[in-house]
């Protein structure tokens, strides 16, 4: 007896030993738990959202900053509707940002308000500035500096987020460490006090908590799947294994559980930017039907647009099921009742907004599963509906809504820029249309001009040989022969723009003598500079031989010599200088007229283009003469360089290949 109860002794005092010591290492992991749920709280509630409304913040700033521009560039009142869509989100995005910011980071969240105040304050007198102004201007120049001052302090401010995560993260990993450290010395001390109570205890006692330590280390060793032994030795002990196995378990769940949502926030993040590469409104729909089919492991998915988004389809289905299908009664239903933002999922029927009976009703018909119903938003501005339905399965997570309203977030902004782009695109092709209907225009009017211009030229001649003339009606057949000259030269001039324009000015190159071409030049354009009163002077020692289109190139030094002769004053002079450089032939023509605005040089070759000055002074002329010698160099394949400064002359120097 006194041996069973030497044995019970020790074993109740080996017992209480490795109990305290147990207990020991519970509280230890406990407190260690503990702390390290603390970490991840903090990392999960407080960190990763203030990141999330920080990069929202920041893509508010960047929606509005494209908003005021384009505006200012295009005059686009959409635009400017977006810019004032985006100045309402920055008022509820920096509120919850602020409302979530802590003592630590209401220095740097004040900081980059401010600045984001400041930009908006600049950005909102851009926006009432008129479009292309010179004002606009002014305040974009502004407000580029302010945007950029916001982005340094808001990728500071995220810095530093990310830097907190980090520090979170090894403060997760050291707990979990020391908890390992603390329980193999509390076990490595039971197993020695254990060894004291001799060998009766040691079959009992020391082999299976032996067995329990050794799945402690291993599993300390990174060894996951170590389980250990619940059913053998005594309760205590299959206690204690069980208890490590549940808590390994739960640990491999929480890790799988991370590593799950982590896989999905990256498939999700993929998908959205797919999404929103589709210039069409149906494969945005498409592509994001099919992929949170696929993310969520739903059964079915049903996009509803809202009445008044023609550009979009109406009703988009997994496998078309709104047609003839479990959708059909869901498809049916109004949409009305979802405003901006809003969720509903039958796992939280008390939380939030809830649907009409029909809805419920549709719903239930499709499937006994659970029900995921996200609106799909651009601003404040409710497009439309989407609902997942299971068949069957677990309810939604509060992770799976936020990564639909992700994807919902997504398609709206999809939606919105595909609508734009579809509408531009259909601007575009209008302003073809007009475009070529102009130019067809065009070239009938100036082929029907010249046809009764050539019979008026030719009576013209013909009342001039018919016989004497007095003074007076010699002056009148000369007044009419000289409009006649002029019409028909501008009636060219159009034909040669609209051959131009619609691809058939083409140059036929053959060898030519650039000399010979600036004599006949020169020739024809003396009569009119004597009569300006300007003298012309011209240097081309030939020969000054190329693979040209001789056509070309003498429309091209007549309408250089024609226009510096026509905007140079009595007493000026007008000289060309034609020379060979190298492989480049060198054609310069310099006036002492008077000279083109800096500021206007720029589309000196845009047809019907006429400088300002040229304007005030009421210089006759169409704008098509140096339109159609940018076109002649192109099709040489040369250059062209313009000094020129307002009251001082212009110079015009034409680089063309040899061959």
């Amino acid at each position: 007896m006194r041996r069973d109860r030497s044995v019970g002794f020790l074993l109740t005092r080996a017992f209480v030993v490795l109990v305290s010591l147990i207990v020991c290492s519970g509280l230890v992991e406990t407190a260690a738990v503990l702390q390290q749920h603390r970490v991840v709280r903090a990392l999960t509630s407080h960190v990763q959202p203030l990141r999330l409304a920080n990069a929202e913040l920041r893509g508010v700033l960047a929606d509005a900053q494209l908003g005021v521009r384009g505006y200012s560039l295009t005059g686009d009142a959409e635009m400017l509707g977006a810019f004032r869509s985006a100045l309402l989100d920055y008022a509820l995005v920096g509120r919850a940002l602020r409302s979530m910011a802590g003592e630590d980071e209401a220095p740097a969240v004040d900081e980059q308000l401010a600045r984001a105040d400041t930009w908006f304050d600049v950005a909102e007198l851009q926006s009432r500035a008129p479009p292309r102004s010179a004002a606009a201007l002014r305040y974009a120049g502004e407000a580029g500096p302010l945007f950029l001052a916001f982005m340094a302090a808001n990728r500071e401010f995220d810095a530093d987020l990310a830097e907190r995560t980090e520090e979170l993260q090894s403060l997760s990993f050291r707990l979990g460490g020391a908890t390992i450290v603390v329980l193999l010395a509390l076990t490595v001390g039971a197993a020695l006090i254990a060894g004291c109570t001799a060998v009766l205890t040691a079959r009992r006692i020391t082999i299976p908590l032996g067995d329990v330590v050794r799945v402690l280390a291993r599993r300390g060793q990174g060894r996951l799947d170590a389980r250990a032994d619940a059913h053998g030795g005594p309760t205590e002990i299959r206690a204690v294994a069980a208890a490590v196995n549940a808590m390994a378990d739960e640990n491999d769940r929480v890790r799988g559980a991370e590593r799950d949502i982590a896989r999905l926030r990256g498939v999700v993040r993929d998908l959205g930017y797919r999404i929103r590469a589709h210039l069409n409104v149906r494969d945005a729909i498409d592509e994001a039907v099919r992929g949170l089919a696929e993310i969520m492991r739903a059964d079915h998915v049903l996009v509803r647009m809202a009445p008044g988004h023609p550009e979009a389809p109406p009703l988009s289905s997994l496998r078309d099921e709104h047609a003839d299908g479990p959708l059909a009664p869901l498809a049916g239903c109004d949409v009305g009742w979802l405003g901006s933002g809003d969720v509903w999922t039958t796992g939280d029927p008390a939380g939030g907004v809830q649907p009409p009976e029909a809805e419920r009703l549709a719903c239930a018909r499709a499937g006994d599963g659970p029900v995921l119903t996200v609106a799909v938003s651009a601003g404040e501005d409710c497009l439309g509906a989407l609902t997942l339905i299971r068949d069957a399965g677990q309810p939604y997570t509060p992770v799976d809504v936020q990564l639909t309203e992700s994807v919902a977030g997504d398609l709206g902004r999809a939606v919105h820029l595909a609508r734009l782009y579809e509408r531009e695109q259909q601007l575009v092709a209008r302003l073809q249309e007009l475009d070529t209907a102009k130019t067809d225009f065009m070239s009938t009017v100036s082929h029907e001009l010249r046809t009764p211009l050539t019979s008026i030229a030719g009576y013209v001649e013909l009342l001039e040989d018919a016989g004497e003339l007095n003074p007076q009606q010699a002056r009148m057949l000369e007044v009419i022969g000289r409009n006649t000259r002029r019409l028909r030269e501008q009636i060219e001039e159009l034909l040669v723009l609209s051959k131009i324009e619609s691809g058939a000015f083409l140059a036929t190159r053959r060898p030519v003598d650039l000399a010979e071409l600036v004599e006949a030049a020169v020739a024809a354009v003396s009569p009119a500079a004597a009569k300006a009163e300007v003298g012309l002077h011209a240097e081309a020692r030939g020969p000054l031989r190329l693979d040209a289109d001789a056509g070309q190139l003498d429309r091209l030094l007549m309408n250089l010599l024609s226009n510096a002769v026509k905007f140079t004053p009595a007493a000026g002079t007008v000289s060309l200088l034609a020379r060979r450089d190298a492989d480049e032939m060198v054609i310069a023509v310099t006036d002492t007229g008077m000279g083109i605005p800096e500021g206007e040089q720029d589309a000196l070759f845009t047809r019907f283009f006429r400088a300002s000055n040229a304007v005030r002074e009421a210089v006759p002329g169409t704008g098509l003469g140096l339109a159609i010698v940018g076109a002649v160099v192109d099709n040489h394949h040369g250059r062209i360089d313009v000094r020129s400064a307002e009251g001082a002359g212009t110079t015009v120097t034409i680089h063309l290949p040899v061959s």
